[in-house]
């Protein structure tokens, strides 16, 4: 008969080795990706797939980097910055509001923003296109790709959910001794929102910087395209060149990856921070 403690260390073999397996499935694609950018052409469309490059040429980077790449970086950090720093603070206004205010009609006003989550961007597409190009005249710039993307209802259920769990008294108190609101916020409301401003930040880092369809739709040349869309008409104008085409695409993605293994333990924090009890 097979021991209880025989049995605990089978079932941590099998579980590990799913996990193992499960590891290996999901970095395929990643290393295929890196070992073809650093590939030279005639090993690239192989049968059987060479894993292990015989001749490694960082050429692809190069020639990739020169096809407008900066320029597409510059447009992608700056809105990045503006995004998320926009998101950061009107969320963090809005959840202080929602969380430690009574008002009139604040549950109806906080489901309100909610359901706005449940609504398919392409349904609110057509009608931001008009706002932003033919009522405001701004499209084919930077300010057309920031200003939809300032407000984030996540961003605001997210900080809500945070700040609910601060205690009151924390709040009363300097209250109470003359501080004003936006010094309550901004001393020690915010502070303690650090996780959920990190996991924030993080959420909206890797939307805005993977964002396809509203660039696509409000930029018509290069001074104002992002990094999607760029590698996009990349790998278009050299579709047959696939070298180049994911040395591209290595380099959209690269920031991604260092940014989230720099905050991976808030980006951790964050999802859990979305299963708070509403």
């Amino acid at each position: 008969m097979i021991s209880s403690k025989v049995k605990g260390r089978i079932t941590a073999a099998v579980v590990y080795a799913v996990l193992l397996a499960g590891v290996v499935v999901m970095m395929l694609p990643f290393y295929w990706t890196l070992i073809t950018s650093i590939k030279v052409p005639s090993e690239t469309m192989t049968y059987p797939i060479i894993w292990i490059p015989h001749k490694i040429t960082f050429s692809h980077y190069v020639k990739a980097w020169h096809a407008n790449f900066p320029v597409y970086y510059r447009n992608s950090i700056i809105v990045a910055i503006a995004v998320v720093s926009g998101n950061v603070f009107t969320s963090a206004m809005a959840g202080f509001l929602f969380a430690k205010y009574d008002f009139p009609l604040k549950n109806a006003l906080f489901l309100l923003v909610l359901s706005t989550m449940m609504v398919p961007f392409a349904v609110v597409l057509i009608p931001t296109f008009m706002i932003v190009a033919h009522y405001m005249h701004l499209k084919d710039t930077l300010f057309a790709l920031i200003l939809p993307a300032l407000i984030s209802p996540f961003g605001i259920f997210l900080m809500r959910q945070f700040i609910t769990s601060i205690p009151d008294e924390l709040i009363q108190a300097p209250r109470i001794d003359g501080a004003s609101d936006w010094r309550i916020f901004w001393q020690i409301v915010l502070p303690l929102c650090k996780p959920a401003l990190s996991a924030l930040v993080i959420f909206h880092f890797i939307w805005i910087w993977n964002d396809f369809l509203w660039p696509l739709i409000v930029t018509d040349s290069d001074r104002s395209r992002t990094l999607p869309i760029g590698v996009a008409l990349f790998a278009f104008q050299r579709w047959l060149q696939y070298n180049l085409t994911i040395a591209g695409s290595v380099l959209v993605m690269l920031p991604v990856l260092i940014f989230y293994f720099i905050f991976q333990r808030a980006f951790v924090e964050g999802i859990v921070l979305t299963g708070m009890k509403y």
